[in-house]
Order: C-alpha cells, then sequence, then structure tokens
C-alpha cells in the first residue's frame, strides 16, 4: 500500500481487478521521528511491525552518533541493528554481534524485516538522523575540516545503502559561532554532493533535511541563503521553549507568545515568522510538534506563570523522568484540572494535590498548530516522537488502540474535508455490528463527499487481506474468509484517510 493518510486524490486506490490509479498530493508532510530505544517500552508496544505507517509521509529513527575522525557509529548494538536490519539471526551472527557498535550486516538478520522494509511496504520514506541534543558534540570538529567532512558524508553513504534509507537527517544541537555557522554550511554540502552522486547512480531521489532549533539565536545561526538551497526539508524544532530552567511555570511549546515570564521569539508562530523573515522558503519548513509534555513543581500554588522549583514532578511522571509522554499524561489526568490558555492557545494542567504544573498539547492545540501550517504554506510538520501518543489496547493488549494527536493532525493537514482544525462537524469513522462475524456495515464522512472510495482490511502487521471500493453513503463488507481476530479497516479518497479496528469473532 502507498501513504494511505497523505493522498488526497487516491494516493493508491485499489479496485477489484488490482488497478492502481495516481494523482495529484495535497496533503502536508508529516515527518515522525522514531526515537529507536522506545522500543524496549510497553513490551515493545512500538515496533518495526506495529508502526501506522499510512499515517506518515517519512519516519526518521534518530539518532546515531558522530565521532570525533567523521565517522559515525549507532547507538544502541541491540536495538538498532534489530530494528534497522530486522531480528539478529543467531545461526549466522557471531557471539558478541550485539555489543559491537558497527552499522551490522544483514546477513546476520531476517531477511524482509528491515524497518526500510515494512516502511517501503506502505509508501512511507525512512531516513536516520544524526547527532541530537546527546550527540551533537563532534559536529563542530568534523564540520572543520576537509577530510572529517569527507569521511562523515562517505559514512551517511554507507548508512543509506545498507539500510535501505531514503535519505539522511543531520541534528546538529547547535552551531554557536561564526565559524561554526560557515562549517555547518561546508558539511551540508559535502553530504548533498555525496547523496547527489549515489542517486545519481541509482536513479532514486535521496533526501536531506536537517533540524533547526526555533529561538531567534539558533535561527541566527545558519547560512540560510546558502543552506535552504543545499535541504529539502528544514525541521523546526518549536518545543522546549519554557521547562524547569526558568524562574516560572510556563508552556512548553505554545503557538502564540506567552503573556508573562517569556522571551520574544519563544513561541511556534513566532519562530515561524523569523524563519521566514531569514528568507527561508516556507514550501521547505515542518513545524515541531511535541508529543510530550513538561512538568514543574511550583514553589507556592501551582498554576500557569508562577515561580517553580526547577525540578520536574518523578513521582507522577518517573517513567518519563519528569517529562510525560502524552499517553502518561493521559493516564494521570484524573490528578489534575484542565486548563486552556487563550491567549498561547494550548492547555496546561494543575495538580488537585501537591504543586506540579504540566505544559502539553491536545487535540485541540494541535489542530491549531495545523491550521498554522496552512496559513503560513509551510511544507507540514514533525513529530517528536511517534510513540507518544501510541494509545494501548486494552482490549488487546500489545496493539496499539489509537493515535489521537497524529490524527487530528493529519485530519487538518489533508485538503478537502473542513478548515475547521478541530474538526467538530465531522463523525468517526463507524463499524458495526462490532464484533463481527460475516458482514460489517460502514458509515463515514468521507463516503458523504460522493467521491470514490477504496476500502482495505489488514491485519495488525499491516499486511493486506482484503480490498475493493465503495460508492454508497452506508455499505456493508463481507468477512466470511476472516479468521476470528482483531483487524483494521482503512478507507481513502480524494478528500482523505480513515481507519479503525474491528473484531471478528
Amino acid at each position: 500500500m502507498n501513504r494511505l493518510r497523505a493522498i488526497a486524490y487516491f494516493g493508491l486506490i485499489f479496485l477489484g481487478f488490482g488497478k492502481v490509479l495516481m494523482a495529484q498530493q495535497t496533503c502536508k508532510e508529516v515527518i515522525g521521528y522514531y526515537a529507536g530505544w522506545q522500543w524496549y517500552d510497553r513490551n515493545k508496544l512500538m515496533n518495526p511491525q506495529s508502526v501506522p505507517y499510512q499515517k506518515y509521509s517519512i519516519l526518521t529513527y534518530a539518532f546515531f552518533q558522530p565521532q570525533a575522525d567523521g565517522t559515525l557509529r549507532i547507538s544502541d548494538p541491540w536495538g538498532d541493528k534489530n530494528q534497522l536490519l530486522g531480528p539478529i539471526n543467531w545461526s549466522k551472527a557471531p557471539a558478541g554481534y550485539d555489543t559491537q557498535y558497527d552499522f551490522g550486516n544483514p546477513e546476520y538478520h531476517q531477511p524482509g524485516q528491515k524497518l526500510s522494509d515494512y516502511a517501503h511496504r506502505e509508501g512511507c520514506k525512512l531516513m536516520v538522523s544524526l547527532g541530537g541534543w546527546t550527540y551533537s558534540d563532534k559536529f563542530p570538529g568534523i564540520a572543520a575540516d576537509v577530510s572529517r567532512r569527507a569521511t562523515f558524508a562517505r559514512a551517511c553513504r554507507t548508512m543509506v545503502e545498507l539500510y535501505g534509507l531514503d535519505g539522511i537527517d543531520i541534528d546538529w544541537e547547535y552551531p554557536a559561532d561564526a565559524s561554526q555557522k560557515q562549517n555547518f554550511t561546508l558539511l551540508l554540502k559535502q553530504v548533498r554532493d555525496t547523496l547527489n552522486v549515489l542517486s545519481a547512480k541509482t536513479q532514486q531521489p535521496l533526501l536531506l533535511t536537517i533540524a533547526a532549533g526555533a529561538s531567534p539565536s539558533h535561527i541566527s545561526m545558519v547560512e540560510w541563503d546558502k543552506v535552504a538551497p543545499l535541504v529539502d526539508v528544514i525541521n523546526l524544532m518549536s518545543y522546549d521553549f519554557y521547562g524547569t530552567w526558568d524562574s516560572h511555570t510556563n508552556h512548553n511549546a505554545p503557538l502564540n507568545a506567552v503573556a508573562k515570564h517569556g522571551q520574544t521569539g519563544f513561541s511556534c508562530s513566532e519562530a515561524v515568522k523569523n524563519m521566514l523573515a531569514a528568507g527561508v522558503p516556507a514550501d521547505k519548513i515542518t513545524l515541531g510538534l511535541a508529543w510530550y509534555g513538561r512538568s514543574h513543581i511550583t514553589s507556592g500554588a501551582p498554576g500557569l506563570q508562577v515561580p517553580g522549583t526547577g525540578k520536574a514532578d518523578m513521582v507522577r511522571f518517573a517513567a518519563d523522568e519528569g517529562t510525560p509522554l502524552y499517553y502518561n499524561i493521559l493516564a494521570a489526568q484524573s490528578d489534575f484540572n484542565s486548563f486552556w490558555d487563550s491567549i498561547s492557545m494550548v492547555p496546561y494542567l494543575v495538580s488537585k494535590t501537591g504543586n506540579t504544573f504540566v505544559s502539553y498539547d491536545d487535540e485541540r492545540s494541535v489542530g491549531l498548530k495545523a491550521q498554522e501550517i496552512l496559513r503560513s504554506r509551510l511544507r507540514g510538520a514533525i513529530i517528536w516522537e511517534i510513540s507518544g501518543d501510541y494509545i494501548e489496547s486494552t482490549a488487546a493488549p500489545g496493539t496499539i488502540a489509537s493515535t489521537p494527536l497524529t490524527d487530528t493532525l493529519n485530519k487538518v493537514l489533508c485538503a478537502g474535508l473542513t478548515t475547521s482544525a478541530t474538526r467538530q462537524n465531522l463523525q468517526p469513522l463507524q463499524l458495526y455490528p462490532n464484533p463481527v462475524r460475516n458482514y460489517l456495515s460502514i458509515r463515514s464522512v468521507l463516503m458523504q463527499a460522493g467521491q470514490p472510495l477504496a476500502y482495505a482490511v489488514c491485519d495488525l502487521n499491516g499486511r493486506m487481506l482484503l480490498r475493493g471500493s465503495l460508492s454508497e453513503n452506508e455499505t456493508t463488507i463481507r468477512l466470511s474468509k476472516l479468521s476470528p481476530g482483531t483487524y483494521l479497516l482503512q478507507l481513502r479518497s480524494r478528500s482523505g484517510f480513515e481507519q479503525a479496528k474491528f473484531v471478528v469473532e
């Protein structure tokens, strides 16, 4: 299947005889960062088999470690190799293979189970991100030396070929002076030239993207007139504006400037304006969205823009070291009162007992940020990071029941249905009866547009089992060939994409 969420005309419409119709893509880019270490959490709920690839246009695996000599190495020999190359085949792999920081050897892994294999089968691109906050310290030395830049670029090419990547993402946090600013451009040019040579050989386009700081000082440390032509996408990290490092509680990622105790330029909308003012093309900017929040213990009664202690809540949110992922925020909401900041246009929580303030994004604020993307004609959005809104099923533990933030983002960014940020006029895809035995009835807002509609029934690993087309406002699908179990129904049309789970008895 192709990228179901991202094709506003058909993407890939499967008809009865397997005919494929293609047309223009009108949805915005959705780039999801795949944090490799999250593989270990919740009994590997997020893994190459379970990711809903159709909800992203690009996945970017984070992070690889630049070394002082310009070489690269993986961060986790066990997790990175098992995900990027597939499960290790211990009948072939030598002892100690899972402890070595080399890129790995495909001959030691189960074939056809690389992360890129799963992504490409769903029409989603895969990239690897280099650096990040933890691994950026070697960038200044690499970028300053012509030999190290060449070594770095060759390592990028090796990774692309080995893992079946569609490009490289460079996350240098952050160039800090005039020389680093210039050298960053030189490093990007070296990588761009190397990827171009490989692309010419394979006849496959390769992407070069960067993660960019969103504060005014970070924006000023890039030669945008030279960098923008070298890269395909500029991922604006428009979050972490405020946190426990500030004297007062405030929003992690406000859409608009905060009312008090803030800094100029420290909001999503201001960051976009500053990037555009710096000459960055709007169609290369993706706005960063955080599928996590930040907690802050206050020195007195908890609230917004009140004095903080500089400490996160390590009791309620110990699993995330005080920086809770969205699904953990939802799980703890009964301990809090919810509020909405009509100035910054984001929610926040205040604990009913104790002194905890939590800044985060919910479906409403994500919808508004998606509207900002449309209004500013940006390329799309990035998500840090995708597992944050993976809500685990209580009925079928070990499976992803829903992705509410990602779904809201996609609904707004895909053209045709409505321009309402909250999509209050839309009813979700309805399936009944559920559980079902033989015939599944369907009702979807996509059917109401009078457009051709395609459906696919998949198992939870994304394998397509049934497909066809629909034309009525309400219809049924015969499921008598399906064994008992849990499945996904996916619908797509010119107007967008919907999916829902159902159970066959």
